[in-house]
């Protein structure tokens, strides 16, 4: 003989969408804040639509969590200046005439920027001596390598 007690009479309740979601909301722009959604009427429309995303303080109380995307938003920072920089002195090292240069530099002139010729732009080169013709540098770039060579 099996003794069972008795099942209580349960009725499970399932919302179907708990959370209203809809995709017109998403063509709504700033649909997310309350200073975004009067409308882009004004430039500080687009200074609050990227302040937010930067208002750290705002997304959470964790001072951690604070620290690590202000920590990540620097060293992101960082690498597109580095990636900038060093895309740079590949160029000037690649397009200049600096060995040209330090054989000659009273009758050569320094240069590390080519402009091709695209429309016409390549009246901008200019004969920097040596068979060179390029954009002649003033800001003594060449002239800071050359002393440390002497």
């Amino acid at each position: 003989m099996i003794i069972r007690s008795p099942e209580p009479e349960v009725k499970i309740l399932v919302d179907r969408d708990p959370i209203k979601t809809s995709f017109e909301e998403w063509a709504k722009p700033g649909h997310f804040s309350r200073t975004i959604a009067k409308g882009p009427d004004t430039t500080t429309w687009i200074w609050n639509l990227h302040a937010d995303a930067h208002d750290f303080d705002s997304h959470t109380s964790d001072l951690e969590e604070i620290s690590r995307k202000v920590f990540s938003a620097h060293f992101g920072q960082l690498s597109i200046i580095f990636l900038w920089l060093s895309g740079m002195y590949f160029h000037g090292a690649r397009f200049s005439n600096y060995e040209a240069w330090l054989s000659d530099p009273t009758h050569i002139g320094p240069s590390a920027q080519v402009v091709w010729p695209i429309v016409g732009q390549e009246i901008l080169n200019g004969d920097v001596g040596g068979g060179f013709r390029g954009i002649q540098i003033t800001s003594g770039f060449f002239f800071s390598f050359g002393e440390h060579l002497e």
